[in-house]
């Protein structure tokens, strides 16, 4: 019976990666293939999916209902005020628009900056193509070529690696571990130096690459254009300081008065609110559209983590995690390589680290692991397979950009999957050494 559960749940990750591969929806496939781990396990079906498929579902929902909302609602008073803009355009000035390399390490510290700020990725892939475009077009650099800028500002270093990020890979190890935003801090940051470090060696090589193919701009035939974000860059906006201070208070009030994530997320509304008044015309509408935009990845991120919860009251989860526990070495090396595999089947970051926490937290700490590191590495490692081809990130960058997976997802893969992966190894190492 393990081996046909084992075979079951096999079977049941990589029909779910197809399918979601395919366009279906994760809401839809997730408990269908909830159906086959419990029939190849002999688990009752009432009893898998109406027993730990929802419990699964719903704890998650209790737990993060909140953080989801408020994070939506939070980056969208970001975007509907202009203020994102405004932050990117003041980075961009800075750092220079007239030198290839340099525009593309501008896109990815503006991305960068946004996402610590509490920018939620797809607020900044609609407001950072349209600033990218004319750019690139005035460059002469190859359109593809913004999916390494944008991947790695935005879905790396700053979503699970530095310290105090208010990204939800961040967050959800803290409802399971009772750490805190900032654990493991040198772990995290020397992750982030070598991430950028392999990042930015990446997108030098291709823009030489590139430049010597003599591949330039090609105008998208469709894609996120202009007029996406054209009225508020028109409009009357927060200058750049004044568009600085909800972040800067959501991320004093988390890491240095060590509020809790929720109350901190509230208080940055707030703030948002009141500075921002004037240059949001309707703020009903920017609550309800925020509010509305975290239903959607807050039920995705629950049907893969119901899914999780099935497959680990499974006998053939305890092989897998017995398999998994008898790695050679750490079990940091058990723990990232578990990590990643959930993350990359389910396609999800914040999915594939609930299920992983939910399931093996309890036996990590047992075995005498520090929880401030367990939170790290498996933040860090949600960061990596998670960005495959399937993702609804991935997919959604490519759509807005009009890039297809054959043109771009090659920069993606490289920034967003192999350079995290790179950066687990030495933020293991560090780990066994100092905890």
């Amino acid at each position: 019976m393990e081996s046909l559960s084992v075979v079951g749940i096999v079977v049941a990750l990589a029909l779910l990666m197809f399918l979601a591969m395919r366009g279906f929806s994760v809401l839809v496939i997730a408990p269908f293939c909830a159906i086959i781990v419990a029939l190849t396990s002999g688990i009752p079906l009432m009893e898998g999916l109406g027993g730990a498929y929802m419990e699964g579902l719903g704890g998650f929902v209790i737990r993060f209902f909140l953080v989801f909302m408020l994070g939506a609602l939070f980056g969208k008073y970001m975007e509907d005020s202009g203020a994102a803009l405004s932050i990117s355009n003041s980075l961009l000035n800075l750092t220079g628009r007239d030198k290839p390399y340099r525009a593309l390490i501008s896109i990815m510290i503006i991305c960068a900056v946004l996402t610590y700020g509490g920018v939620n990725l797809f607020v900044i892939v609609f407001s950072v193509i349209p600033l990218a475009r004319p750019i690139f077009k005035a460059l002469n650099i190859e359109w593809g070529l913004l999916m390494a800028p944008i991947a790695l500002g935005a879905a790396t270093f700053t979503m699970t690696m530095v310290p105090g990020t208010p990204a939800l890979t961040n967050i959800i190890p803290m409802s399971y571990l009772g750490t805190h935003a900032t654990a493991a801090p040198l772990v995290g940051l020397v992750a982030s130096i070598v991430v950028i470090f392999v990042g930015c060696w990446y997108m030098k090589i291709q823009i030489n690459k590139s430049q010597r193919e003599g591949k330039g701009y090609e105008e998208p035939s469709q894609g996120v254009g202009q007029s996406t974000t054209q009225s508020v860059i028109d409009n009357n906006k927060p200058n750049v300081l004044l568009s600085l201070v909800p972040p800067v208070v959501l991320l004093i009030a988390m890491n240095i008065f060590k509020v809790n994530v929720v109350i901190a997320l509230v208080l940055g509304i707030v703030v948002a609110a009141i500075l921002f008044s004037k240059y949001i015309p309707n703020q009903l509408m920017t609550l309800n559209k925020g509010a509305s935009n975290a239903i959607m990845p807050l039920f995705n991120t629950c049907a893969v983590v119901g899914f999780g919860s099935i497959v680990a009251i499974t006998a053939g989860f305890a092989v897998i995690s017995s398999a998994l526990l008898s790695i050679p070495g750490s079990p940091l090396i058990s723990l990232t390589i578990a990590t990643n595999i959930l993350a990359g089947v389910t396609g999800s970051a914040s999915g594939g680290l609930g299920i992983a926490l939910q399931a093996l937290a309890p036996v990590y700490i047992d075995l005498g692991l520090n929880p401030e590191v367990i939170h790290r590495i498996a933040s860090i490692a949600s960061g990596g397979l998670d960005a495959l081809p399937h993702n609804g990130a991935v997919i959604t960058l490519l759509t807005a950009a009009a890039v297809s997976h054959k043109d771009g997802y090659k920069h993606i893969f490289w920034t967003a999957v192999v350079a995290p992966i790179v950066a687990s190894i030495p933020a293991i190492l560090l780990a066994v050494l100092l905890y």
